[in-house]
């Protein structure tokens, strides 16, 4: 009789049991899973940085070999009027794709240039470039923006980062992760919102920033933290400069309502 009940009991598992090897099944694929994504979005974050460090080079050998001033690129730049192909003002990308080998010109006006994949973060998923090593640039393949100190025209805040002038720049962030805006580059708190701060998602609250000394930082970014204080971390002299002509605003305003007082 007890030889019939083990005999009976080898040949199958009790519910409870199989419960348990399922819940063991899941753990591990669970684990398994989290483990993977992890690597990806690790090795996704080295190939961006890469990215930025690449496109980094291109900007200084376009600002010694084009505008010879030490000028980097940015979205809202004069167009050239030797290329009539493209109009620069949409993307700093324009001025600087043309020093690489891998580039192809539109053949039409509106047509758009075909890139390198170091114009593109493996984790922005916004667009689809597939598997070639060239796309199509344009505000949704492209995955990084321009800034700008605004130091040369006040009146052009878009006007670009002049690496010979007395400046510190450790501080003057170039490019960075982000969704590029048409014509416009990362000027002020507004535009870091709307271009910077939505890419933190990327890299597990991380933002990758390229500045015009040719140095690439990650800055860690936590849910709570505002996009003002991001901000003023990742370009303190940016965030200085605005907080002093807004100052110089409001200071205007008080000197005209006295005026206006005096007046009456």
């Amino acid at each position: 009789m007890k030889l019939h009940y083990s005999l009976r009991r080898a040949a199958g598992f009790t519910l409870i049991e199989l419960m348990v090897v399922i819940a063991i099944m899941v753990t591990l694929a669970s684990i398994a899973g989290t483990a993977i994504y992890s690597h990806l979005g690790a090795g996704n974050e080295a190939k961006c940085r890469a990215n930025l460090e690449q496109l980094v080079q291109l900007g200084t050998k376009y600002s010694q070999d084009i505008s010879h001033t030490g000028l980097l690129p940015t979205s809202g730049m004069d167009d050239d009027e030797d290329t009539d192909t493209v109009n620069e003002s949409e993307g700093w990308w324009l001025s600087v794709a043309p020093e690489l080998d891998a580039v192809s010109f539109p053949r039409q006006m509106g047509g758009k240039m075909k890139v390198s994949s170091i114009f593109h973060c493996p984790s922005d998923h916004r667009a689809d470039i597939g598997n070639d090593s060239t796309f199509a640039a344009d505000e949704k393949s492209v995955s990084y923006v321009s800034w700008t100190d605004a130091s040369d025209d006040p009146e052009n805040p878009n006007s670009c980062i002049r690496t010979t002038a007395k400046q510190n720049l450790d501080t003057l962030p170039w490019l960075s992760d982000g969704n590029p805006v048409k014509g416009v580059s990362v000027t002020d708190v507004d535009t870091f919102k709307k271009q910077v701060m939505p890419t933190a998602e990327r890299h597990d609250g991380k933002i990758l920033v390229a500045y015009a000394s040719g140095a690439v930082k990650v800055y860690e970014i936590e849910e709570d933290t505002s996009a003002e204080k991001v901000f003023r971390k990742i370009a303190p002299e940016l965030a200085r400069k605005a907080e002093k002509a807004t100052k110089g605003k409001k200071g205007k305003k008080s000197r005209r309502a006295v005026s206006d007082d005096d007046e009456d």
